[in-house]
């Protein structure tokens, strides 16, 4: 996991070939104005899902991890609070979509951390992530970079 200022992002470039792009692209985009829902595709292995989720209470965000992306993800309007666990501690599988990337794990976040709109967390298969904890709602963006 890094967790870290949008404006410390080019120091995380050299982790994978796919963040200087991915991250170039939202610096150059105002995701303000597109709206919740939208689905972007910035190249094959890059996708950006706009969402405007309600947040939740921490006892209901189970962690998840998926095996063949990885997360960045930036709120653009509120702030949320994420849940962390290292996927070597989450042994029971709450439910699980292979279509779609996912395993949702019935052990509970071990840490957790604030993240505003000033903020980037990236998350790899090795971590389990309980995103949009909170009240309210958000929006912010998901890149899935395609392993």
């Amino acid at each position: 996991m890094v967790l870290d200022k949008l404006s410390e992002a080019s120091k995380y470039y050299s982790l994978h070939p796919k963040f200087k792009i991915a991250f170039e692209y939202i610096f150059s985009h105002d995701f303000k104005s597109i709206p919740g829902g939208s689905k972007i595709v910035v190249d094959e292995d890059v996708l950006i899902n706009v969402d405007e989720p309600t947040l939740r209470p921490k006892e209901e965000a189970l962690p998840e991890a998926h095996d063949k992306h990885i997360d960045i993800q930036v709120p653009i309007v509120g702030e949320e609070t994420c849940g962390f666990i290292p996927r070597s501690e989450c042994h029971t599988v709450d439910r699980q979509d292979a279509e779609k990337d996912y395993l949702i794990y019935k052990e509970m976040p071990t840490g957790y951390f604030r993240l505003t709109p000033e903020d980037f967390v990236i998350f790899f298969p090795s971590d389990g992530h309980a995103p949009i904890i909170g009240s309210g709602y958000e929006k912010k963006i998901v890149v899935k970079i395609r392993l």
